[in-house]
């Protein structure tokens, strides 16, 4: 059987249109009917929970350094969100791109730099996290919104830098027959070889950059954590805001996790049927797209009773998630310098 793998490439919604032909029908129609109602699903709560949060974080509340590492992460997600429409009109019209060379670099470049500065802030804020616990009184005395701003920016930057190649392999291909266009990086469009290569680089630069780097890095984090918390029990009163981060950390690498896993299998050259192929491609995909919307959930609703929560208003929450203490009142001794997640009722 033909390799589905290699007839793909990695940032299109699935596969190529010669094998969506040997799917049958009923499939791709069920397929497509999933993924337009999940996208649809996701782009509401993302554009309303994002949106809510960045108008909290970003208008109404003071500029501390954990609201700036959020509110960087709110904005990656939002405008992540603003994608889905396009995706969905895509899906609507069996793959095929209307809206210009201009328009198929730019998405694509979104949904990857969204994939990379999410995983940096979500590392930024687990290092920042554990030198709060581990070494207070240093963090005290360092921690600041304009370091906290700088080091956003470098992210954004870096992140960029590192998705940039992607603006240049990003192309329309036309298909001769149908005279359809189609929205996909080729990487050599002469020797099928250097493609092929190249493909592959760019997927395991992917996955080194955005999963096997920071991975290790916040379960460090987070292990050091969970050691100095046990060990010292005037500390514990800061653990409720490490339940936010920790959710939102598991949150992200499950949804992506078997995103990576995914394009790894071309990598290691796994022949898959199209039909199998284009199931599962579907649902990883779906699976890590509901990453942007899922992180003002877990601002409202972790840390605290769930019907408890229905009664308080989400702006009310998501402020009280992000409130730091006043450092003034607080003993340097004690890890209060984070936010807490919630206020208690």
């Amino acid at each position: 059987m033909e390799n589905a793998l290699f007839n793909y490439t990695e940032d299109t919604d699935g596969i190529e249109p010669d094998d969506i032909e040997d799917i049958d029908t009923d499939i791709i129609l069920t397929i497509q009917f999933f993924n337009i109602s999940f996208l649809s699903i996701a782009f509401i709560l993302g554009i309303t929970g994002n949106g809510l949060l960045i108008w909290i974080a970003g208008f109404k509340m003071k500029k501390t350094v954990t609201v700036l590492w959020f509110l960087n992460l709110a904005i990656a997600d939002f405008v992540f969100d603003i994608i889905f429409p396009i995706r969905i009109t895509k899906l609507i019209m069996d793959e095929h791109w209307p809206f210009g060379q201009t328009m198929c670099k730019l998405v694509i470049t979104i949904q990857l730099l969204n994939m990379s500065v999410s995983t940096s802030f979500l590392m930024i804020i687990s290092i920042d996290r554990c030198m709060s616990v581990m070494c207070p009184v240093w963090s005290k005395n360092n921690r600041s919104p304009r370091l906290a701003l700088t080091i956003s920016v470098s992210i954004w930057l870096i992140c960029f830098i590192l998705t940039s190649p992607y603006i240049a392999f990003l192309k329309i291909d036309q298909d001769s027959e149908s005279g359809l266009s189609y929205c996909m990086p080729i990487y050599d469009d002469k020797d099928i070889n250097i493609d092929i290569m190249r493909h592959r680089a760019m997927i395991i630069v992917r996955f080194v950059f955005m999963f096997l780097v920071p991975f290790p890095i916040i379960l460090i984090c987070y292990s050091l954590m969970v050691v100095r918390l046990r060990r010292n029990k005037s500390l514990s009163r800061s653990n409720r805001p490490l339940k936010v981060i920790i959710t939102i950390v598991l949150c992200f690498f499950c949804l992506w996790f078997p995103y990576h896993m995914w394009n790894l299998l071309e990598v290691l050259n796994v022949e898959i049927d199209p039909t199998t192929y284009e199931v599962i491609y579907s649902l990883v995909n779906c699976i890590g797209f509901f990453n942007s919307c899922v992180n003002p959930i877990v601002y409202v609703f972790v840390g605290r009773d769930f019907k408890k929560s229905l009664f308080r208003s989400i702006p009310f929450l998501l402020e009280n998630t992000f409130k730091e203490k006043d450092d003034s009142n607080t003993d340097p001794r004690i890890n209060q310098s984070m936010i807490e997640t919630v206020m208690e009722s």
